[in-house]
């Protein structure tokens, strides 16, 4: 049985006398040596510390490489949050759910792009996972009390629950918990022993080619300005984020401009452009996990956080403001979930310049919500910043958005006339549970807009992160371009193609609980235990 090690993208190839061996031969014929050993590796910190604390527990020999200087990623920022059907917690607290419901569920949020094993795999482990996690580390779980019952997303839908699903640390906290969520995985990490190495990128995969087949036996780390090789027994876990700050694998996989971002600095796609490397597929590419903010607040802020990311979203919503695009016609429903507005800037016009019918667009608002709510994240008293556009009349504010009048004021006309009668037939808004922050009350999202002055502020779809990446299985195995796993390699979070799983959130917490449950089913499998 013959076997070379090699890293993957350089042209030196490393004999090996195998697996348990840490060193190698080039075909130079000198000594190539791993620096450090482990049972296994994971690749970044934030949800990736779920799998170490996993593997660890099991007796593994785990280390962490991070490449920030501080560990969490975009798990830190988040609100620390997971969606996790068939969960015990809910049951502690009286609520009740349904393996059907749930799988029903899923599978119309998936939209056709994650398969039944993944949305199986997420179904059957979840539960466990949350009971491992909080084993293991001093973390304690709740349903979630944002909202006063966080219901799933599209509450409307058959198989949904409008409370129990999302989960969060029982912690009393103002703001988001994400920082809770790692410092309480961090601690059970610690506790078991695990390593972690902060600034500290991981540049290739080392792989062992067996009889044709690649499996993967290390990673190469940079640290300061020397290289590490690190051999890992077990495996190597990809929990390294998304590709959404890089611009150039998001223009060529997304299905539309994702401008901004509140992914955390480093994500890169490294993990993903390693896995490629060596052979792996990709899935859901084209997705990312949504968001809308103010143009101006992200610009001025080299990317998506605090203001950008929450006012742009939320202020849309109020009652007495509304979305129009550069034609002046409203295009979505602006109280509808974040999980399920960024595919609506993206409808092509294929006539004329051939560009994007819905871009740019604007929160318009009247001055009644000037005097009583937020305008560009700005309270009443507070000067509004000079990208926010202000005239007496639509026509006056028209003028200077270039937008045209007319079909602005035939846009503010039909939606006040049906939103003094509590509904809109154009993009039903105040319908869902979600649209009303879980109150079910149309009217607090839906009334008329009043007279002016009016405001005009620009949005831009953006992203808390893509969702898009190496084709895992049921067992966080990632698999080749031919379905066969590649042993030794596993993926999680952003860094796998797994999604929510697919498409949409099943609620708050969407991204995490998934995230979590597939880096629990990697360490697992990494450990001997299955999946």
């Amino acid at each position: 049985m013959k076997r070379r090690n090699f890293i993957a993208g350089s042209s030196a190839l490393l004999a090996s006398s195998g697996l348990g061996v840490a060193a190698a031969t080039t075909d130079a014929g000198r000594q190539a040596r791993f620096d450090h050993e482990v049972d296994l590796v994971v690749v970044g910190s934030g949800t990736g510390l779920g799998a170490a604390l996993i593997a660890a527990s099991r007796g593994l020999k785990v280390l962490v490489v991070e490449k920030a200087d501080a560990i969490g990623g975009t798990t830190l920022v988040s609100g620390g949050v997971l969606w996790v059907p068939m969960n015990r917690v809910m049951q502690q607290e009286g609520l009740t759910d349904d393996r059907d419901d749930a799988k029903r569920y899923l599978t119309r949020l998936a939209r056709g792009q994650a398969s039944e094993g993944l949305i199986d795999a997420f179904i059957d482990n979840g539960a466990d996972m949350l009971e491992a996690v909080e084993h293991h580390s001093p973390i304690s779980w709740r349903v979630s009390r944002f909202m006063g019952a966080m219901p799933d997303y599209h509450a409307e839908w058959p198989g949904a629950r409008v409370r129990g699903r999302s989960v969060e640390t029982a912690v009393e906290a103002s703001g988001a918990l994400g920082g809770h969520l790692i410092s309480l995985l961090y601690e059970g990490c610690q506790a078991a022993g695990v390593e972690v190495w902060t600034s500290s990128p991981a540049e290739r995969l080392i792989t062992t080619e067996i009889d044709g087949q690649r499996q993967g036996s290390g990673i190469q780390v940079r640290r300061g300005n020397t290289l590490a090789r690190v051999r890992a027994h077990r495996g190597v876990i990809l929990a390294s984020g998304g590709f959404e700050r890089n611009a150039e694998m998001k223009a060529h996989f997304l299905r539309g401009p994702s401008p901004y971002t509140l992914g955390a600095p480093g994500n890169a796609g490294d993990g993903i452009r390693m896995g490629m490397a060596v052979g792996a597929d990709l899935r859901n590419m084209n997705e990312c996990w949504h968001l809308v903010v103010y143009k101006a607040l992200a610009e001025a802020e080299g990317h998506v956080a605090g203001g950008a990311g929450l006012f742009g979203q939320v202020d849309k919503t109020q009652p007495g403001a509304i979305v129009i695009n550069r034609h002046g016609r409203r295009f979505f429903n602006e109280s509808g979930s974040y999980d399920a507005s960024w595919q609506s800037f993206h409808t092509w016009e294929n006539w004329g310049d051939f560009r994007y019918g819905n871009l740019p667009a604007y929160t318009l608002s009247d001055h009644a919500l000037r005097q009583n709510g937020f305008v560009a994240g700005c309270r009443a008293g507070e000067p509004l910043p000079d990208w926010v556009l202000q005239a007496d009349s639509l026509e006056g504010l028209a003028e200077q958005a270039g937008i045209d009048a007319a079909e602005l004021q035939r846009t503010v006309e039909r939606f006040n006339r049906y939103a003094a009668e509590g509904r809109d037939p154009d993009c039903h808004r105040g319908e869902s549970l979600m649209d009303t922050l879980g109150s079910g009350k149309p009217e607090d999202t839906l009334r008329p807009l009043g007279d002016g002055p009016y405001y005009l502020a620009e949005i831009s779809p953006a992203d808390l992160g893509t969702s898009g990446g190496l084709r895992v299985n049921g067992s966080a195995q990632v698999v080749d371009v031919f379905d066969q796993p590649i042993p030794g390699l596993y993926a999680s979070g952003n860094t796998a193609g797994v999604g929510g799983p697919g498409v949409l959130y099943g609620g708050g917490g969407g991204t995490l609980g998934p995230a979590m449950t597939f880096a629990y089913i990697a360490a697992r499998h990494a450990a001997g235990d299955g999946a």
